[in-house]
């Protein structure tokens, strides 16, 4: 189920708002998925496919496994992921729904054609979130949180994670500068570091560089990514971007198609 609760922490990380000028609710109002992205458009729909590379990020083939597609709704918020293999055959999906204030409400996921569990959070009448919990293929409570909080995007700050014996089993804490995450850590339930993230972007808002840290009982091991982009279409949207590891060796390219509606 751990799908699950990293889908609902990367899913408000893009927490939703009406358009502008449209009567708010009690609950204030945040930036939508696709402007905490930093993308520009009325966009519909992304699909992004992954190609192998040579060392020096000249895109070959493109890989099997997989392409990813999101949809977006006329407030610029996600509504449903797609992952589906180069055949086009879908592999998983997820469907979101949302509050009325465009908050992140949660989802319903499928691997295969069936069901494989769902998430579902719940707000105050402020807009903040107060619980969250992942429920099984069967719909049985597999894992739920607690001590939520979060910044004035929506984005989730703090977390605790229970099991369904409501046995504790780690805790999560992200920062942010402004809509932008630097950091990610995990403690376990003995407040020992599990892993943690740093992230840094560019001047558009682009990520640039992961530096990713997983801890054992015995060592750390710490993996560097690197990314640059190096098209754009003409609303300015990267439409290829190459990842580096630590060497300077391209190791995979991703290629965006953007679908805009038509006004």
């Amino acid at each position: 189920m751990t799908k699950f609760f990293m889908g609902f922490f990367a899913l408000v990380l893009f927490a939703a708002c009406n358009n502008a000028g449209k009567e708010e609710t009690a609950a204030k109002m945040v930036a939508s998925d696709l402007a905490l992205e930093g993308l520009k458009g009325d966009i519909s729909a992304i699909e992004e496919s992954p190609y192998k590379t040579d060392s020096t990020g000249k895109p070959g083939d493109m890989d099997s496994c997989c392409i990813s597609v999101w949809e977006y709704d006329n407030n610029g918020n996600n509504t449903k992921w797609t992952s589906k293999d180069s055949k086009g055959t879908v592999k998983e999906t997820a469907e979101n729904t949302r509050y009325p204030n465009g908050m992140w409400k949660g989802n319903i996921s499928t691997k295969n054609g069936k069901n494989s569990g769902s998430f579902e959070t719940g707000i105050d009448d402020k807009g903040i979130y107060i619980s969250a919990v992942a429920k099984d293929s069967a719909g049985k409570l597999d894992l739920y949180y607690t001590n939520l909080s979060q910044n004035e995007n929506g984005q989730v700050l703090t977390w605790k994670q229970y099991d369904k014996d409501s046995v504790y089993r780690q805790e999560g804490e992200s920062k942010y500068d402004k809509n932008l995450q630097t950091s990610f850590m995990m403690k376990d339930s003995v407040g020992k570091l599990k892993s943690s993230s740093a992230y840094k972007y560019n001047d558009k808002g682009q990520q640039v560089e992961v530096s990713n840290t997983n801890v054992t009982k015995d060592s750390s091991t710490t993996t560097v990514t690197k990314y640059t982009y190096d098209t754009n279409d003409e609303m300015g949207n990267w439409t290829q971007r190459i990842a580096w590891n630590d060497k300077g060796k391209a190791t995979a390219v991703a290629r965006r198609n953007y679908t805009y509606r038509k006004k």
